[in-house]
């Protein structure tokens, strides 16, 4: 209090010598009459240096008193450690894997330059975005010596963190006083960028609900730096880095689930269980920490039992659960956040067959206009319930994908579903014919395309659509012979045959044949039943090529 004291003597002796009272001080210079009637009793412990020089300003001091009173603030004014209410949480014991996830993000934040960009980690629930986070500023001690501070904005609850309130906090955790933070939103963002402009400090803003939550709690120019966490990759935000989370890789998922249950020496922890566990957890970090906690608090239970429980699709994510850890309930927040529109392109998604589609099939899916599915996919990837693929394309991650058949049952009537199956399966295999067509020679027109019509006006582009949506149409056949519809089974066979032979070695072409001939042989027609067989074995002769 000593070095307190003196500041206050001088800061009183100053103003009795200038002839103002303790309210014209305040007035000039726009500090409150508590805070210079506590500062000059010895009261204010940690007075900030915009406080002093603001006091001395108004004093009009010459430069060696000046000099003299901004010398016992310093003296008196040890950076206060964060409050608790912004403490860091405690890394994790057993953090594993995201080994070049976490080498980016801390390199990102060891990049000073006077300016360093915010950096955002994205992704959907259940990736471990808070855990990477946390462990990545828990090694990131040396850089921000004058704190890092955590604020969860709780961006996925109904009402998310009001951001004023959160400028409050991390003022009052950077040793603010409370009668010294402006009321104005402005002022008080500005504040914030003047306090941090003068130290070393990173704030983890966890759970960010949108780019306008989190734009009045960056840093400007200095040595401070933002670690942001969000479902959504915050594209609206400027000269921002990105670090986009998907599940771990297999040998990571297979570490993390061995550390999860590293305190149990019992379990059998042979690489094909572990790998058969953490592939039926999706190499979801959240899932596999569900996982490896039921397992543990199971005495009875092997790995081998897990994969038993885990294997049917239908009961899985029910499975996946441990306490207040639900891997649905991760999943649910994001699906509850969108509009009926975008949910149900989410929940029709579920009926593709193959690992990605385009706006073109969605639009089939949905009876909506591709353009408009379009940017409703855009919006699935942007909060992580969907994966950006190649050619303008999304897929689900597998979870996510169960998830999404889950809503599809519960939300759309069973004849909705069907008819959008159906329309799935002709629009696929009409398009299919089309497509294949253009490798027949002297072909007539067959079908009419169905919309959203598809034009290939030349070889090349009916080649490429083929390809790229190979699992589909061959999903699609699958369906149509499943449900009896063996026509259009022997007549798609048929168009693509002399497509096949310009796509040697596809691992699929002997089912396809398979199923032409099983299809013709229901319908009695003996010639395409043999013509077909020919197809057939001229496909498996042709063995597997690049298996593509």
């Amino acid at each position: 209090m000593a070095e307190s004291a003196e500041l206050g003597e001088l800061v009183r002796g100053f103003r009795h010598t200038a002839g103002l009272t303790l309210e014209d001080l305040a007035e000039r210079s726009g500090v409150s009459v508590r805070t210079v009637s506590d500062l000059e009793r010895g009261r204010s412990r940690n007075p900030h240096a915009r406080t002093v020089t603001a006091i001395a300003g108004a004093l009009r001091l010459s430069e060696d008193a000046r000099g003299l009173l901004l010398a016992a603030a310093r003296t008196g004014r040890p950076r206060p450690a964060p409050a608790p209410f912004c403490e860091l949480p405690p890394d994790i014991p057993d953090f594993t894997g995201r080994s070049a996830e976490l080498a980016a993000v801390i390199a990102a934040l060891a990049d000073g330059g006077g300016r360093p960009a915010p950096l955002v980690i994205c992704g959907a629930g259940g990736l471990g975005k808070t855990a990477l986070a946390v462990h990545s500023a828990h090694n990131t001690c040396d850089r921000f010596p004058d704190g890092r501070l955590f604020a969860d904005l709780r961006g996925n609850d109904s009402e998310p963190l009001d951001p004023y309130v959160v400028q409050f906090r991390l003022l009052r955790a950077l040793g603010v006083d409370a009668d010294e933070i402006h009321t104005h939103r402005t002022d008080r963002g500005e504040l914030l960028r003047r306090i941090l402009a003068d130290r070393k400090a990173l704030l983890l803003l966890d759970n960010a609900a949108d780019e306008a939550q989190v734009r009045g709690l960056l840093p400007g120019p200095g040595g401070s730096a933002a670690l942001i966490t969000s479902r959504r990759a915050l594209t609206g935000l400027d000269h921002v880095r990105r670090v986009t989370l998907g599940p771990l890789s297999d040998a990571e998922a297979d570490d993390m689930l061995r550390a999860v249950i590293d305190s149990d020496a019992g379990i059998d922890r042979s690489p094909a269980l572990i790998r058969s566990v953490t592939q039926l957890c999706g190499n979801y970090p959240l899932a596999l920490r569900i996982t490896g906690n039921r397992l543990l608090s199971r005495p009875g239970w092997t790995l081998a039992t897990l994969v038993d429980r885990l294997t049917d699709q239908e009961s899985r994510l029910d499975r996946l659960s441990a306490g207040d850890l639900q891997i649905r309930a991760a999943f649910s927040v994001s699906y509850g956040q969108l509009d009926p529109t975008t949910r149900l392109v989410f929940r029709r998604l579920a009926l593709v067959p193959g690992p990605d589609t385009g706006a073109a099939l969605a639009s089939v899916l949905t009876g909506l206009p591709a353009p408009e599915v379009d940017q409703r996919l855009d919006d699935l990837i942007e909060l992580g319930l969907l994966v950006s693929a190649a050619d303008q394309r999304a897929g689900f991650h597998d979870l996510i994908r169960l998830f999404a058949r889950e809503q599809l049952v519960a939300d759309d009537g069973a004849e909705a579903v069907e008819q959008a199956r159906q329309r799935l399966v002709s629009w696929l295999l009409a398009t299919a014919r089309g497509a294949a067509g253009r490798f027949r020679p002297g072909e007539q027109p067959g079908d009419v395309l169905p919309e959203p019509r598809m034009e290939f006006p030349d070889q090349a582009g009916a080649q490429r659509w083929l390809e790229v949506e190979s699992e589909n149409w061959l999903g699609a056949l699958r369906l149509a012979a499943a449900a009896g519809d063996d026509s259009a089974v022997v007549s798609t066979a048929e168009a693509l045959h002399d497509f096949s032979g310009r796509w040697l070695g596809w691992r699929h072409w002997p089912e396809v044949f398979a199923l032409s001939v099983a299809a013709a042989h229901r319908l009695g027609d003996r010639h395409r039943a043999e013509t077909h067989s020919r197809y057939l074995a001229r496909a498996e002769a042709a063995g597997p090529g690049d298996r593509t």
